[in-house]
């Protein structure tokens, strides 16, 4: 039963009674493939929410996903991926590996009817993140990218108040990573600038309503020479509307203030602020500025409870993994862009198709 209330015209207040047929919420069974950091945080939303469950979790490290179980719950751990393939009373399962096997798992994941959701970015390769958008296509699975950023409430609003940004100017700015982490490795992670700087490219792009047509960058190799990746960049992004961003990415040390993410758009008379994450916002129109209050970070939650609602409602991905593929390749392109000196034209050549989403 639910409980409505409506004024009538003579001014009295009035309960109008309907009666509905109660449905059971469907109950997301989930199953959990990498039993890390960001696995964690998953985890820890998904074991308190009330239309998911926590049928299994997979790692290489039995005794790391022992204790992942006793911390978040679990119906039973596994080392063996096959054996989630192969589990009828899994509904989706929350791939959070290194970025090289996102691939692989990913397609296998489809392959066995499994929805899934993969952590970004979607691949370190255009040609990996075309196998899984092909795979996707192909079988119908419900896939999402864990582009987070998209449904932060600050980030909402600022899109709402400012509809068609003429310039924009972001940042991504981690402090310092070790050369030694897994991240920086060239093959399993790709390093800062496209494990982070994919992040802010999804929401600025998010936020434009014309796709890019080209990419310049400068940057290069400053605090790892180690490890052959790109750890500095600031990126230049042309789009169909003429309008231009900058994108500024390296793990050179978090700015004071602004935080690790920032973003500033202006449309020649309106302009928006976002810092602490960006889940502070500053608006302004009119010489007139109105700061919002900072809305707490709900970590993966956020994109989560998206995951799960479209998942539960029949819905498709809020992102896509065709959306994350043009996030990757614009970032890629960035990362060529500043091996090669050239300006990077995304209508044409290698990047032009994964531009559609």
């Amino acid at each position: 039963m639910c409980l409505k209330a409506c004024l009538c015209c003579a001014g009295v207040l009035s309960f109008k009674v309907t009666f509905t047929h109660m449905i059971a919420p469907k109950i997301i069974r989930a199953a959990i493939i990498g039993c890390g950091s960001y696995a964690s945080q998953h985890a820890q939303f998904l074991s308190k929410h009330e239309s998911a469950r926590i049928r299994a979790v997979c790692d290489i490290d039995e005794s790391r996903a022992e204790n992942f179980q006793k911390e978040y719950g679990a119906d039973y751990v596994t080392t063996d991926v096959a054996k989630l393939w192969a589990d009828p009373d899994i509904d989706a399962v929350w791939i959070c590996i290194q970025h090289h096997l996102h691939a692989p798992f990913a397609i296998a994941a489809a392959e066995a009817g499994k929805n899934f959701f993969l952590e970004k970015p979607l691949a370190i390769t255009m040609a990996d993140c075309d196998r899984i958008v092909e795979v996707v296509e192909r079988t119908g699975v419900t896939a999402m990218s864990g582009f987070k950023l998209r449904f932060f409430p600050a980030v909402i609003a600022a899109k709402e108040f400012l509809t068609k940004p003429t310039l924009t100017v972001a940042q991504v700015i981690d402090d310092h990573w070790p050369s030694e982490v897994w991240a920086n490795d060239p093959i399993k992670g790709g390093g800062n600038v496209l494990s982070q700087g994919c992040h802010m490219m999804d929401t600025v792009m998010h936020m434009h309503p014309s796709p890019p047509v080209r990419v310049y960058a400068a940057g290069g190799n400053m605090h790892h020479p180690e490890c052959d990746i790109v750890d500095v960049a600031t990126i230049t992004l042309t789009f169909a509307d003429g309008n231009v961003a900058n994108v500024s990415v390296g793990d050179v040390g978090v700015p004071a203030h602004t935080s690790k993410f920032a973003l500033q758009q202006s449309d020649g008379e309106r302009s928006v602020s976002l810092y602490n994450r960006l889940n502070s916002l500053i608006t302004r129109t009119e010489g007139k500025e109105t700061e919002l209050p900072a809305w707490p970070e709900e970590g993966a939650g956020v994109i989560d409870t998206a995951f799960i609602k479209a998942l539960a409602e029949g819905t498709s991905s809020p992102v896509t993994v065709q959306s994350a593929r043009r996030t990757t390749a614009v970032v890629l392109a960035a990362i060529e862009s500043i091996k090669t000196g050239q300006v990077i034209d995304l209508t044409t050549g290698s990047y032009a198709y994964a531009m559609e989403c």
